[in-house]
């Protein structure tokens, strides 16, 4: 069961405005990144178009009396299946590799314009001391539910790193019919993330998803010392 639905009401309203926000800069993807390049290297135009109908047909609008937590389901279960739907057809066409790339790039130039103001404020960290890094890095962490759903910290490894469990990641479980969203998963978030918050980053994170099950182990690295 996705826990992520007993959360409380302000991590509700949190998580869904948080998404929107996220979602006016990366939402277009789908449809204005990867369907054109699908179109032009698809055999069968028209199979792609077809497709796309049927896949755009599921998108539904604002519902009056509408939860917040039943919002934030609605558009990234929304964004979820537009984006698998469009990585998928790509790898029938292109290697896989090549349509990591594309998605990766296309994502995290995005969400790098989403946080260009807060990513500043990310070096912080760098000061935070040894000890009280845990519980910081704790209270940061729990502001990805919007993305990933419940997570929590299970460790911390010899060198620093510490260690989060996402039992089902929302990437997964906002879809109707929860299965694993397995190109949305590698090349949507962990290689986009991955890349935003890189190793030469404030916080440098590796997302290790246990596929086809749902759920992924997040490591927080140690911020590499910065060199004069």
């Amino acid at each position: 069961m996705n826990n992520h639905n007993r959360s409380g009401t302000l991590t509700a309203f949190r998580d869904e405005w948080v998404l929107r926000s996220m979602l006016a800069r990366v939402g277009d993807v789908p449809e204005a990144v990867l369907l054109p390049v699908l179109r032009v290297t698809a055999e069968d135009r028209a199979a792609v178009d077809e497709g796309w109908a049927a896949i755009v047909s599921k998108r539904t609008g604002n519902r009056l009396f509408e939860s917040p937590r039943w919002a934030w389901k609605r558009r990234y279960g929304q964004f979820v299946r537009e984006l698998e739907w469009t990585t998928t057809a790509l790898t029938e066409q292109l290697p896989a590799e090549q349509v990591t790339e594309l998605v990766a790039d296309a994502i995290s130039l995005r969400l790098r314009r989403w946080l260009r103001r807060v990513l500043p404020a990310f070096e912080a960290v760098r000061m935070v001391p040894k000890g009280m890094r845990p519980p910081v890095m704790d209270v940061g962490v729990s502001v990805a539910t919007f993305l990933v759903g419940p997570i929590h910290r299970t460790g911390i490894e010899s060198d620093g790193t510490l260690v989060y469990e996402i039992p089902e990641c929302a990437m997964h479980t906002s879809v109707s019919a929860p299965a694993a969203q397995r190109n949305s998963c590698l090349m949507g978030c962990k290689a986009a993330c991955e890349r935003v918050f890189d190793a030469d980053s404030a916080m440098p994170l590796e997302f290790d998803p246990h596929l086809p099950g749902l759920s992924c182990t997040l490591r927080v690295r140690p911020a590499a010392a910065r060199t004069l």
